[in-house]
């Protein structure tokens, strides 16, 4: 998506008075926002968020209004796939609309519509939105200390390696059914084997036997045969009500499942929230959160928290509770399976005998050996399915190595890695940082200096952002790969603890990036930074508390 146009009011601390930032077509600008401290500067970001996917990380909807004027109101224009999109958001009152080539687009819900959106006009996961495009250096989870779990994450989302995960988890599911199959025929082929021998000695005892019918024994066997039909129907009543208590649970453990899942992400959520509170200090602006406000809010939030995680606990042990009583149930309805087969061979055996007595067979064994045929018949049929189910999770399994950590997306990988560590071999070389920052396939990094490999943990604090940065604008190139259209970047406090000469550096790598690849950046700081170097400068002020902006162009 390239954003073309962003209106709005009453967010934050931004007053009625409507504030407007439009984007040339086929132009890329370096801002330099300006601000005091609670000014409103890291709002355009947020802003921007709320706009594209109705929400922002750590806030909840009720709290973005102005909180005198309430009546929250945006609009934002974009560009994609050829399209003219316009969308319009509101809080208090609710408003969402969007438009396409003037015509407004109408699904049935919100959240329809936000899936719509996300997933064909901005093909821009939220995850890699707020977490690259909108970008503090301070709250930047270094790739250099990053676990492997949450690279990992990263990559499999800007790549769009999410869906071949999907796609393998599918191939695993469907490779259970089939192993579970695999195990049914050869219980099935066992059965038909000793129903096989056990048909084999009847014929030996048969040839022995005397041909002379015996009325007991018919009558022996036909009370058997009843006996015999009446358990085979209460076995095929539990296995029907088995099955039933099957679809039942798993129905309920995949709700419980995605209940337990979504708990688990509004509890993460709101902890975040709390990590505020931790100081007793906003970490933006520096004011004390001691407020009646502030206090009534972080109580309101770790009450919930506390409920969320009284019912995350609760229906987490009800999915493992659920899970037991799948694994039983399944377990319970392989057994009576296998005793029906058991049952059903036993009464074949019986009519069989019944037969030979009654039309007074002068070859009892004739009807037993035609038994023996038709049981090696089905243990070949049963063979054959075998071996093509065998054959399925073969490919299935090859289908799934292909998908794994060093399949499909290790290739991919290695192949944009080159271009990766080249981007940062040529900005730590201008840049002067004098180490040699590399990463391998598994995005593991390795810093040298002077021949010799160092721990990230003996930098220091400039030379760190200084790694970190450089990293960031390789990533963005990246990203910039996949997501071609993207037109905007958000930059804060990225020049705190670098020395003079690292933000003359770091301004001009900025400034030849965003040409290169085409991003309006905004870059956020605290302190003074000579605007020559900038395209733009957008300064805020607070008149009468609230606050608004003017943009004023330098080169």
């Amino acid at each position: 998506m390239r954003i073309l146009k962003v209106e709005f009011r009453n967010f934050a601390s931004y007053g009625n008075r409507t504030q407007v930032i439009e984007f040339e077509k086929d132009q890329s600008e370096l801002y330099l926002v300006l601000g005091g401290n609670g000014a409103g500067k890291s709002t355009l970001a947020k802003v921007i968020t709320y706009l594209c996917y109705g929400r922002v990380e750590g806030a909840n909807l009720k709290d973005l209004p102005n909180r005198v004027n309430g009546n929250l109101w945006g609009k934002i224009w974009m560009e994609s796939k050829g399209n003219q999109i316009e969308i319009q958001r509101g809080v208090s009152p609710g408003i969402f609309t969007v438009s396409i080539n003037g015509t407004e687009y109408d699904v049935a819900g919100k959240s329809n519509l936000q899936e719509f959106l996300e997933s064909e006009i901005y093909e821009i996961p939220y995850h890699v939105f707020k977490n690259v495009i909108i970008l503090s250096v301070n709250d930047f989870k270094s790739f250099i200390t990053m676990s492997p779990y949450d690279k990992k994450q990263i990559i499999d989302r800007i790549f769009g390696f999410s869906v071949i995960n999907q796609m393998r988890e599918m191939v695993k599911n469907k490779r259970r059914f089939i192993i579970d199959e695999i195990r049914t025929f050869d219980d099935e082929i066992r059965t038909l084997e000793d129903s096989i021998q056990s048909v084999f000695l009847k014929i030996e005892q048969y040839e022995e036997a005397s041909k002379e019918k015996d009325a007991s024994k018919i009558t022996e066997l036909k009370n058997k045969l009843v006996i015999f039909n009446e358990t085979r129907k209460k076995l095929k009543d539990a296995n029907d009500k088995t099955k039933l208590n099957v679809d039942v649970n798993d129905k309920n453990y995949k709700i419980k499942s995605s209940k337990e899942t979504e708990l688990k992400s509004e509890i993460n959520s709101i902890k975040k929230g709390l990590d505020l509170y931790k100081n007793n200090t906003c970490p933006t602006c520096n004011s004390l959160l001691n407020s009646e406000f502030h206090i009534h809010i972080k109580k309101e939030k770790e009450e919930q928290l506390e409920s969320l995680v009284f019912n995350y606990e609760k229906i987490k042990s009800e999915v493992l509770s659920i899970d037991e009583i799948l694994k039983a149930l399944r377990e319970q309805g392989k057994q009576i399976h296998v005793k029906i087969g058991q049952l059903e061979t036993q009464m074949t055996l019986l009519k069989g005998e019944l037969i030979d007595l009654a039309e007074k067979d002068n070859e009892p064994s004739g009807h037993l050996k035609e038994l023996i045929k038709e049981f090696k018949e089905k243990k070949e049929e049963k063979g054959h399915i075998k071996l093509n189910s065998e054959g399925e999770d073969y490919y299935l399994s090859i289908l799934e190595t292909l998908m794994g950590d060093d399949g499909i997306k290790n290739l991919a990988v290695r192949s944009i890695l080159p271009s990766f560590n080249n981007n940062i071999f040529i900005m730590v070389k201008e840049m002067g940082i004098p180490f040699g920052i590399k990463f391998d396939d598994k995005f593991n990094c390795t810093i040298h200096h002077l021949g010799q490999e160092i721990s990230p943990k003996t930098l220091s604090t400039g030379e760190k952002k200084k790694v970190d940065f450089v990293i960031i604008m390789a990533l963005i190139k990246m990203i910039k790969i996949r997501f071609s259209s993207l037109n905007i970047l958000f930059l804060d406090e990225i020049f705190s603890s670098i020395d003079a000469d690292g933000v003359y550096h770091i301004i001009n790598i900025l400034h030849e990036t965003i040409q290169d690849i085409g991003l309006n950046t905004f870059v956020i700081n605290h302190t003074v930074l000579p605007s020559e170097y900038f395209d733009k400068k957008l300064e805020i002020t607070k008149d009468a508390g609230f606050s608004e902006f003017t943009i004023e162009s330098i080169r």
